[in-house]
C-alpha cells in the first residue's frame, strides 16, 4: 500500500456513508429538500449524474447509488490491496451477491399476488429476466403456477457466486 493509502480508503468509506444517507433521505417525501438533504445532494450528485446517464432508472427507481457504491468499494480495495485481480474478483462477487438478492426477492413474489404494474415489481421482472429465460424451455412460464425458471437461476448464480469466491479464498488474484 503507498503512503497516504489509508487516508484516502477512509475517505472514500465516508462518501459510501454520505450515499447511503442520501438513499435513506430519498426514501422520505421532502427530506431531499431540507437543509441537510440540499447539502447530502451537493456532496453526492456530481457523482452520481454521470452514473444515472449510463444506468438510468428501472422500473422508475433510481439504482445510481448502488453503482456508485459498488464502483467505491472497488476502488477503495484496489486501493487497498494493489491487486487488481482480487479486486475484479471482488467486483464480480459483489454483482453476483446483488443478483441472488434480486432473484430471491423475485422467488418471494411468486408466494404472493404482487402487483405486476407496481414499479418495484417490474424492476425486479425485468432484471431477473434475463437470468431466466435460459430455463424458460425446461420450466415454462404458466398462468396460476408458481415459476421455477427464477429458482433454478438462483441455484446457477448461487453455484458461480460460490465458485468467484472460492478463488478469492484460495489467493487466485
Amino acid at each position: 500500500m503507498f503512503p497516504g493509502a489509508s487516508l484516502i480508503v477512509t475517505l472514500i468509506n465516508l462518501f459510501i456513508l454520505v450515499l447511503i444517507v442520501r438513499a435513506i433521505l430519498s426514501w422520505f417525501p421532502g427530506m431531499l429538500y431540507t437543509q441537510a438533504g440540499r447539502y447530502v445532494l451537493l456532496a453526492t450528485e456530481w457523482y452520481l449524474a454521470p452514473i444515472r446517464r449510463v444506468i438510468p432508472p428501472v422500473g422508475g427507481l433510481d439504482i445510481s447509488f448502488l453503482v456508485g457504491i459498488i464502483i467505491l468499494y472497488a476502488l477503495a480495495a484496489f486501493i487497498g490491496s494493489g491487486n487488481l485481480v482480487a479486486t475484479l474478483i471482488l467486483i464480480v462477487g459483489y454483482a453476483l451477491v446483488f443478483i441472488i438478492i434480486l432473484l430471491l426477492v423475485r422467488i418471494f413474489f411468486g408466494f404472493f399476488r404482487m402487483d405486476p404494474w407496481h414499479p418495484i415489481t417490474q424492476m425486479i421482472m425485468q432484471s431477473t429476466e434475463p437470468f431466466a429465460r435460459p430455463f424458460r424451455g425446461r420450466f415454462p412460464r404458466r398462468p396460476g403456477q408458481f415459476d421455477w425458471a427464477p429458482v433454478a437461476a438462483f441455484v446457477v448464480v448461487l453455484v458461480v457466486y460460490l465458485f468467484v469466491e472460492s478463488l478469492g479464498r484460495f489467493g487466485i488474484g
